[in-house]
């Protein structure tokens, strides 16, 4: 039996790819696929660019497998880790238990950069980038990232370094902190800002660095402007208000190499190629709430940070 974790269905070409691998697994090799999914299968890809193309795949779902909803209004990754010596199973340690992982930390307020970086020089055993030579990791099509402070399993950077890059200089994207997360099991992220739509291209890249380093199981240590809850608050504010910016179910572009934001009724229709050569993403407004309500989440059982006010349930 193959398991396929997660699909999240964000861009037509994926949309495509899906729909015939399922074909080949299911009909042509009569494998048995058991998978999750952050939505239920009409909800997938859900106004999507050509969507019509992928509708076979939806019917193929309802009418091949058994599908089952697991769920509730509880988010399991917002409650503190269970007891110590709490069996899987029991009352005091079952699904919570099962995801238990190396906890990070959350610095907020005026000295949590200082107190992050006094951190990263206990677990370095030396001053930050103390005489170090940058480390080079690779990255896809031939590219390197440039990582300045570094132990054996440790890297430490700014915000501004992984998702607000200065101007005339290289934005990161995926496959960047998808090298960074398979190089280091714990990261340090300093200067975190509170992030408005002047800044969703920021967010966006946010949102796929903590992506990677979830995956990866990495422990994520981070010092930021504010609580975790107030963060990402203006986007999502502005985004569930239903402004003009987030209005309708036109399709927003995630371009690794862009430097500006679109907004939703100006954004592009059709697919393009970034400068590395990966296939731009394209979300909808729905999609973008729903990742950011994810990336609070996620970081929430990162970093054991105990919420101001419950998280709403958010996908996987």
């Amino acid at each position: 039996m193959s398991e396929v974790p997660r699909p999240q269905v964000t861009d037509v070409a994926d949309a495509m790819i899906l729909r015939r691998l399922f074909d080949l697994l299911i009909d042509e090799h009569g494998v048995d696929v058991v998978f999750t999914s952050n939505r239920p299968p009409e909800g997938l890809y859900d106004r999507g660019l050509n969507r019509k193309y992928f509708l076979p795949f939806v019917a193929l779902v309802r009418n091949r497998l058994a599908v089952l909803e697991v769920g509730g209004s509880l988010d399991y990754r917002t409650l503190p880790p269970p007891p110590a010596g709490a069996a899987a199973g029991t009352a005091g340690g079952g699904l919570q238990a099962l995801a238990l992982r190396t906890p990070g930390s959350f610095h907020h307020g005026p000295g949590a950069d200082a107190a992050l970086r006094a951190l990263w020089e206990t677990h370095a055993g030396a001053p930050a980038g103390a005489g170090t030579p940058p480390r080079e990791l690779a990255v896809s099509f031939g590219r390197t990232l440039s990582v300045a402070w570094h132990t054996r399993d440790a890297g430490c950077f700014s915000f501004d370094e992984l998702c607000a890059p200065a101007p005339g200089a290289r934005p990161l994207g995926a496959s960047d902190y998808h090298s960074l997360a398979r190089a280091f099991r714990h990261v340090y992220v300093w200067g975190v800002p509170v992030l408005s739509l002047k800044e969703r291209n920021e967010a966006r890249r946010f949102v796929v660095l903590v992506d990677a380093l979830y995956e990866a199981r990495c422990t994520l240590h981070a010092a930021a402007a504010a609580p975790l809850v107030e963060l990402l608050a203006p986007l999502l504010e502005s985004e569930q208000g239903g402004g003009a910016e987030m209005a309708g179910g036109a399709e927003v572009a995630v371009d690794e190499a862009g430097q500006h934001s679109l907004p939703f009724e100006a954004a592009a229709v059709g697919g393009r190629y970034s400068r590395d050569g990966e296939l731009a993403s394209f979300f909808t407004a729905k999609d973008e709430v729903f990742m950011l309500k994810r990336t609070l989440s996620r970081v929430t059982e990162m970093c054991q940070v105990v919420p101001v006010a419950r998280l709403e349930s958010s996908s996987s």
